[in-house]
């Protein structure tokens, strides 16, 4: 059982899937859990998930078997398609979702593989992740589980302030300043896998992040990272990891010292140890 903590970006190709756990797995903690684009393909009976050869095979190796929070951001097949992996092969004690997409047929067909004793809960601002510092920013109205209608989460970990925005767009970036005057972030999870439609140079200016994390998939049909993001991140001196060009990303802690990013690409090691000068 590690006896570190981590954040970590999976790998999972043009999705989203994020671990946040404790030291010695006190409490873990997922956010979505990647999936395929069908583009209107039916899955296969029988065809197999991404996730049990990427993610759930990795939880099983640190001796995770069980999920305390299972955060899905919005309905999108790259960040909650894998769900019925989840639930099949987990433990699952909570699983927060966007207020109002308790009304997607879609979403809820995804469930059918629900254990019982998991508690379905509609996420809305205001709300606490439980046993975790994480604080929910939005939705403040219900709707759909669309990208507008974005899970977003902010919470500080191993000294360091996180948000994590989903496919939220840029309008609702916006809309998040004005409600949330104060709010800052050193390490940010780039929207909509760092799209033009996310990631406005004004919310990432007051946010002031000093580290940016992109999922994307490799040779993506949308060319996902925009260059229009990536020049952002460079004017405003925000240094980016991208699981496309960098593979699975972690950010390893201990209590006491300082926390370190490491990605890892064929089977090399790249350490990056935080510039703060705060043990965190």
């Amino acid at each position: 059982m590690p006896t570190t903590g981590e954040i970590t970006f999976f790998d999972v190709g043009q999705g989203d899937s994020i671990l946040i756990r404790a030291p010695f797995n006190q409490t873990v903690t997922l956010i979505d859990t990647g999936g395929r684009l069908d583009f209107g393909n039916h899955r296969r009976q029988g065809q197999r998930y991404q996730a049990e050869q990427t993610s759930i095979n990795y939880l099983h190796s640190i001796g995770i078997h069980r999920i305390d929070n299972l955060c899905l951001s919005h309905q999108d097949a790259d960040h909650i398609g894998d769900l019925p992996a989840y639930l099949k092969t987990m433990q699952i004690k909570r699983i927060y979702f966007p207020w109002g997409m308790e009304r997607n047929r879609s979403f809820m067909h995804r469930l059918v593989h629900l254990k019982q004793g998991t508690e379905l809960i509609p996420a809305r601002a205001g709300m606490k992740i439980a046993k975790t510092s994480l604080r929910v920013l939005h939705p403040h109205h219900p709707g759909f589980g669309h990208n507008e209608d974005s899970l977003v989460l902010w919470g500080k970990i191993a000294g360091l302030k996180w948000i994590f925005t989903g496919d939220l767009p840029r309008v609702e970036e916006v809309k998040l300043l004005q409600q949330y005057p104060k709010l800052q972030a050193d390490v940010i999870k780039l929207g909509h896998h760092g799209s033009k439609t996310a990631s406005d140079p004004s919310f990432l200016r007051r946010l002031a992040p000093r580290f940016g994390i992109i999922s994307a998939g490799r040779a993506n049909r949308y060319g996902h990272p925009n260059h229009q993001t990536l020049d952002t991140l460079q004017r405003l001196k925000i240094r980016s990891f991208s699981t496309q060009t960098q593979g699975m990303i972690s950010f390893e802690y201990r209590a006491g010292q300082a926390g370190r990013f490491k990605t890892k690409w064929k089977g090399k090691s790249d350490d990056h140890q935080s510039t703060s000068s705060q043990n965190y």
